[in-house]
């Protein structure tokens, strides 16, 4: 089996930093979603619907927040693109093994958007070659952190066309347009000699010629 590509290697818009960012918003909103989910009587279907509700709701209120972020379908299978041409759902779903419904097979408004032609000489009844999903799975453990992938699948097959998984603690990306502080001018340096280490120098040598000392 072929091993899964970047995703900006099918796409270029979907970047590093905007991949970054965009999982960020939804692993931080997902993460408080689960903690405030701590009820004795909550469990994991609470917990997961809560999950999935404040992502979506924080999806629909971030629109404007990111320039490349569009909301195609504002429905309960929220849709929506990075950049210009992809198509994105969201699942909280296991990305190696996914059970959610759609997760592998797009719904009749997911249909309509991404076969809708891009050029003149495109087809609207040409298939698309994936769906691109970004998958939010929940941690295990109470010391394991949750994990948001952005994953390319073939159609209803699990096997993934490319994959990309967020790390908090990298971002590769970093702006060009971030200034660089100016070199500090410091005073220049003074390679004179010290008069005062001269002076002790001679009385010293006075001394000693005195003292007949050598």
């Amino acid at each position: 089996m072929p091993q899964a590509a970047h995703p900006s290697a099918l796409d270029p818009e979907l970047t590093e930093d905007r991949l970054h960012d965009f999982a960020r918003l939804i692993l931080d909103v997902y993460s408080e979603a689960i903690s405030s989910t701590q009820h004795k009587y909550d469990d994991a279907y609470t917990q997961g619907s809560r999950g999935w509700a404040w992502v979506r709701k924080a999806i629909l209120e971030n629109e404007t927040r990111f320039s490349w972020l569009r909301i195609v379908h504002r429905g309960n299978d929220i849709q929506f693109r990075i950049g210009d041409t992809t198509v994105f759902r969201f699942f909280c779903d296991d990305p190696e093994s996914p059970k959610k419904k759609f997760a592998l097979t797009p719904t009749e408004a997911e249909s309509s958007n991404i076969t809708l032609p891009l050029f003149e000489d495109a087809h609207e009844e040409e298939e698309p070659d994936g769906l691109w999903r970004f998958m939010i799975r929940k941690a295990i453990e109470e010391d394991d952190e949750h994990e948001v992938f952005c994953v390319k699948y073939k159609p209803g097959l699990k096997q993934a066309i490319a994959k990309w998984q967020f790390n908090k603690a990298i971002k590769t990306f970093v702006s060009s347009s971030e200034e660089i502080p100016a070199a500090a001018k410091l005073p220049p340096i003074n390679l004179e000699p010290r008069r005062d280490i001269l002076v002790e120098d001679e009385t010293h040598e006075i001394q000693k010629s005195h003292d007949g000392t050598v």
